[in-house]
C-alpha cells in the first residue's frame, strides 16, 4: 500500500513539473538592420520541464502575429540546414512560418520571392538575446536559401494577470458577429 502511495505522489510531482507554462519574452532590435527589417518583437513560448517550444512571434509595436511550428532540418532539402544557415548555426531550433495570420507577409518582407520560410532561432529564454536566421524556399525551385539574420536584445517578460490565459491557438477561429 505504501509503495502505491509513494508511486502516486512521485507521478503527481513529475506531472506538475512537466506542466507547460506559456511565457512571453520581449526583444529590441540589436542593430540597425534588424530595426529596419523587423523592429521589436515578442516571442510566445511554451516552457516545460522537457524544453521550450516557440509558438508565435509578434510585433511589439504593431498588430502582426506569425504562428510557428517546429520543423525538421531535412525539410530544407538541398544543401541542408547547416550549409544554408551558415556559421554559428549549432544549438538553433528550426521553426516553419505557418501560412496563417501574417506569415505570408513576414515571408515576403524578410525573404523576397519566397513562398515558404523557416526561422532558425537561438534558444528563446528569459534574459538571453536571440539571433534569428531567416531561410526561404527558392522561387526557381532550387534548394532553400539564407535570406537574412536578425539580432534581438532581451528587453523583458510580459506577465499575464493571474488566471488569464494567452491566445495560443495556432489559427484563431473567425470572429463572427452574434
Amino acid at each position: 500500500m505504501k509503495t502505491r502511495a509513494a508511486a502516486a505522489v512521485a507521478l503527481t510531482l513529475v506531472a506538475s513539473a512537466a506542466r507547460a507554462e506559456i511565457r512571453q519574452f520581449s526583444y529590441d532590435p540589436a542593430n540597425d538592420d534588424t530595426r529596419a527589417a523587423a523592429g521589436p518583437v515578442t516571442f510566445m513560448v511554451n516552457q516545460s520541464l522537457f524544453g521550450t517550444r516557440v509558438l508565435k512571434m509578434r510585433s511589439t509595436e504593431a498588430k502582426a502575429t506569425v504562428n510557428l511550428a517546429r520543423a525538421d532540418a531535412g525539410a530544407l532539402g538541398g544543401k541542408g540546414f547547416w550549409d544554408t544557415a551558415g556559421r554559428g548555426a549549432s544549438g538553433r531550433e528550426i521553426y516553419r512560418v505557418l501560412p496563417s495570420d501574417d506569415g505570408p507577409a513576414l515571408t515576403a518582407a524578410l525573404c523576397p520571392g519566397s513562398k515558404q520560410a523557416w526561422l532558425a532561432l537561438t534558444p528563446v529564454k528569459y534574459g538571453l538575446d536571440v539571433q534569428v536566421v531567416v531561410i526561404g524556399d527558392d522561387p526557381a525551385g532550387g534548394p532553400a536559401r539564407r535570406c537574412r539574420e536578425l539580432d534581438f536584445a532581451f528587453h523583458g517578460e510580459w506577465r499575464l494577470p493571474p488566471g488569464a490565459t494567452p491566445d495560443i491557438d495556432p489559427v484563431a477561429p473567425p470572429d463572427f458577429p452574434n
